[in-house]
C-alpha cells in the first residue's frame, strides 16, 4: 500500500515540477518560439478550414443554381413545345377551313349535282389507291359515281358502299381506265394508273400531236364519266416509228395525298 502512495505522489511531484519549468520558461522567454509555432500553425490551419469551408459554399452553390437553370430550362423548352403544337393545330383548321370554304363555293357553282364528302382514311401507299369517306348509302351514293375535287378535278370513283361510307378509287390506281383528251390538239387516249406513281396516256395515234405541259380532261366518251374534268398535265412523251401508238406519262392535277374535302357527282 505504502508503495502505491509513493508512485502517486511521485507522478504528481513530476507534475507540478514540469508546469513550474514551463512557467519559468515563459516568464525568461525560452519558450516564445514554441508559441509562435503553435499559434501560426493554429492559424495557418484555421485559414485553411475557412477556404475550405468557402469552396464548399460555393460549390453546393453553383450545384443548386446548375439545378435551378436546369429546371427553368426544361420548363421553357415545354412552353415553347406546347406553343408549337397550338400553332400548328391553329394553322391546319385555318387551312382545313380556308379548304372547306373553297369545297362549298365550288359545290354552289359547279355544273353537276354535286355531294360533299369528308376523306376518313387516305391509302396512297399500296397497291390499292383507296380513299374512305363518310358518307354512304344513307346519302344514295352508288357504286360507279364519279370523284372529284374543286374546280373540277377528276380524282377517282366509287367501287364500295356501306350504309355510312364508301370507298373511293384513285385514278392513280391501275384499276381504273378514263376515256381521254388533250385539250390543245384533241387527240384521245386512255388514262391508267401506275400504282400510285402517276398515270399513263396510252393508244395515243402516232399522228397526233402531243407535248409536255399539255392538260388531259376526260373526253366523255363513256358514260361513267362526264366530259370536261381535268385530269393533270403531260410530263413525258414515248414514241418510236416503228409502235402504232405513242405513250405519255401525266402528272395528276390534284394532290391525291393530301385530300381532304371531296364531292361525288349524282
Amino acid at each position: 500500500m505504502r508503495f502505491i502512495y509513493s508512485k502517486t505522489f511521485t507522478k504528481i511531484f513530476i507534475v507540478f515540477v514540469l508546469i513550474a519549468l514551463l512557467i519559468i520558461s515563459d516568464a525568461t522567454g525560452y519558450i516564445g518560439w514554441a508559441k509562435d509555432g503553435f499559434f501560426r500553425g493554429f492559424s495557418f490551419v484555421t485559414s485553411k478550414l475557412k477556404a475550405a469551408t468557402t469552396s464548399v459554399k460555393v460549390t453546393f452553390s453553383t450545384l443548386f443554381t446548375i439545378r435551378k437553370l436546369v429546371s427553368e430550362n426544361a420548363k421553357l423548352s415545354a412552353e415553347v413545345d406546347q406553343l408549337a403544337f397550338e400553332n400548328a393545330r391553329l394553322k391546319s383548321a385555318q387551312n382545313e377551313n380556308a379548304a372547306l370554304r373553297n369545297a362549298l363555293n365550288f359545290s354552289e357553282q359547279g355544273p353537276f349535282n354535286l355531294l360533299p364528302v369528308e376523306a376518313l382514311t387516305l391509302d396512297t401507299t399500296g397497291f390499292s389507291q383507296v380513299v374512305i369517306v363518310d358518307k354512304g348509302k344513307n346519302h344514295n351514293i352508288e357504286i360507279g359515281q364519279p370523284v372529284v375535287v374543286q374546280p373540277g378535278i377528276l380524282v377517282g370513283k366509287v367501287t364500295n358502299v356501306s350504309e355510312r361510307s364508301a370507298e373511293v378509287l384513285l385514278i392513280t390506281d391501275p384499276g381504273i381506265v378514263v376515256n381521254s383528251e388533250v385539250v390543245d390538239s384533241t387527240a384521245k387516249g386512255l388514262i391508267k394508273g401506275e400504282h400510285g406513281l402517276g398515270l399513263s396516256l396510252d393508244l395515243v395515234t402516232q399522228n397526233e400531236l402531243i407535248k409536255t405541259g399539255d392538260a388531259v380532261i376526260t373526253s366523255g366518251l363513256s358514260e361513267e364519266f362526264p366530259r370536261g374534268l381535268l385530269i393533270g398535265r403531260i410530263s413525258s412523251i414515248r414514241s418510236s416509228s416503228t409502235d402504232l401508238f405513242q405513250k405519255a406519262f401525266v402528272t395528276p392535277a390534284a394532290d391525291l395525298r393530301n385530300i381532304k374535302f371531296l364531292f361525288i357527282i349524282q
